[in-house]
């Protein structure tokens, strides 16, 4: 009897412990799921919970021993997987269109005009022969003393053979008369009295037609 007695008042602390502890479990969940949803109903809660752990707690073992039917998979809710990016900030997709050809048009060739055709004719002119010398130098400085004077003066170069020679007249004349002139004006001017007028050859260049 005594050792009955004893027993019986530990089952009772047990149980009374256990019952506190699920009375503060379901209390604690009620409070958790009315912080949560205040308008859901505690069964709602435990129901809830019951179902959530059903599925996240399937043991593929004992279904295949008891042919259970597996449980059916949970379809999200948001079912739209089209969307669009839209990049103008203006929530107006901009249509492509292909880019147009670059159409460049050619610079027209302008052809330069055509230059005037010449023959070249050779024939006798009068000259002044004012001075010759060996010197290219002294030849080339008596020419632009003259033409400063306006006188139509050149250098002439002959190769003798022996010699280069470097021979200043005036002209080319057509007639007699015009470098008889000359000779009388270029034989005043100091140095030059010994002058006299010469025929020579002289190549003109005629344009083609005349």
């Amino acid at each position: 009897m005594s050792a009955e007695n004893t027993r019986n008042p530990a089952l009772v602390v047990v149980l009374s412990i256990l019952g506190i502890l699920a009375i503060t479990l379901v209390t604690g969940l009620f409070l958790m799921q009315k912080q949560d949803n205040p308008g859901m109903a505690p069964g709602t809660v435990l129901s809830s919970r019951q179902e959530t752990t059903a599925a996240d707690e399937f043991d593929p073992i004992s279904w295949a021993r008891e042919g259970a039917e597996y449980p059916p998979l949970q379809e999200s809710e948001n079912n739209d997987t089209d969307f669009v990016t839209d990049y103008t900030g203006n929530g107006v997709i901009p249509d492509s269109k292909p880019a147009e050809p670059v159409i460049t048009k050619q610079p027209v060739a302008v052809s330069p005009p055509p230059e005037p055709a010449f023959r070249e004719v050779r024939e006798n002119a009068y000259w002044v022969q004012v001075i010759a010398s060996k010197s290219v130098s002294t030849a080339e400085a008596i020419r632009d003393s003259l033409a400063e004077k306006g006188l139509p003066a050149h250098v002439m170069t002959q190769d003798t053979g022996k010699e280069v020679v470097y021979r200043v007249r005036l002209g080319a004349f057509d007639t007699k008369d015009e470098a008889d002139n000359y000779a009388g004006t270029v034989r005043q001017i100091d140095g030059f009295a010994d002058s006299y007028v010469t025929i020579a050859p002289v190549t003109r260049r005629i344009p083609v037609g005349n």
